[in-house]
């Protein structure tokens, strides 16, 4: 790993919520994994679309940028969608690898969304609704879309693909279409990885995806019992011990404590085991 990547990450991270460059901080997430791309590069290739939108007279009219005019310009002109071949394949997260092929999942796609409106001008927030992630334009008020279809979504609309989701009688909360702050897009582009890098018990990968969640928030511990978790699967034993009891002593959430103190409890009885 490029230690140099990860410092400016980490510079990125200890920034206020409003200072937070999404774009490049997806970048660098991506610049961990693929160590030959320049971050620089992929934010002049964003500057760039938001100009080939700007210099199209096609999306412009006297009150201004209608919202279906940039939608349909990185859906439909640009070709941005939602990779339903291979959804889980890690690059679908890679915000370079987007770029390059306009193809994505949900979070990732909007942050196409969010950066192009930025450059413009326009208002774009990520919504972190249940099971997929949404793009608002103009505020709280404003027109949400689905950035894996490229689909306007209608309030009954959002209704369904949450009954989809969570079952026919879940009924929609006003916390759904809560924008979400850039740290918190962040850690759920992170969760996303680590969840697909589990699965393939890639544990250096999924400690490094942890490791970025702690410098986001230091404070929670649930990603310290994560962590803990990935030195067992490695056989550090040591360090999952250090790391545990760090939780038991230091952790305000008692379910936390009662996992940490579990694992803890368990390790020690395995190493007295006699082999």
């Amino acid at each position: 790993m490029d230690d140099e990547i990860r410092n400016r990450f980490a510079r990125l991270a200890a920034q206020p919520d409003a200072d937070i460059r999404l774009d490049e901080a997806a970048l660098l997430i991506a610049a961990e994994a693929e160590q030959d791309i320049s971050v620089e590069h992929y934010l002049s290739e964003l500057d760039n679309l938001a100009v080939r939108f700007k210099s199209d007279d096609r999306f412009h009219t006297n009150l201004g940028i209608p919202v279906s005019a940039l939608v349909n310009y990185i859906h439909d002109d640009l070709g941005f969608s939602g990779n339903v071949i291979d959804y889980y394949d890690p690059a679908n997260s890679y915000l370079n690898r987007v770029i390059d092929y306009k193809h994505g999942i949900p979070i990732s796609l909007a942050l196409v969304h969010i950066a192009i409106g930025s450059r413009l001008g326009i208002p774009v927030s990520g919504i972190s609704f249940p099971g997929n992630f949404l793009v608002q334009y103009g505020g709280s008020s404003g027109t949400i879309v689905d950035p894996f279809s490229g689909r306007e979504l209608s309030r009954a609309d959002c209704q369904t693909m949450l009954r989809q989701i969570a079952g026919p009688r879940a009924t929609l909360k006003e916390e759904y279409f809560r924008p979400a702050s850039p740290r918190d897009v962040l850690i759920r582009m992170l969760d996303n990885l680590k969840q697909i890098f589990w699965r393939q018990k890639s544990w250096e990968e999924s400690k490094a995806c942890i490791d970025r969640q702690l410098l986001l928030f230091p404070e929670r511990d649930e990603f310290n019992v994560q962590l803990g978790a990935v030195y067992e699967m490695q056989g550090n034993i040591t360090l999952a011990q250090y790391t545990y009891t760090q939780v038991l002593q230091g952790a305000s959430d008692d379910q936390l404590k009662q996992l940490a103190s579990k694992r803890l409890l368990a390790l020690v009885s395995d190493s007295k085991t006699i082999h």
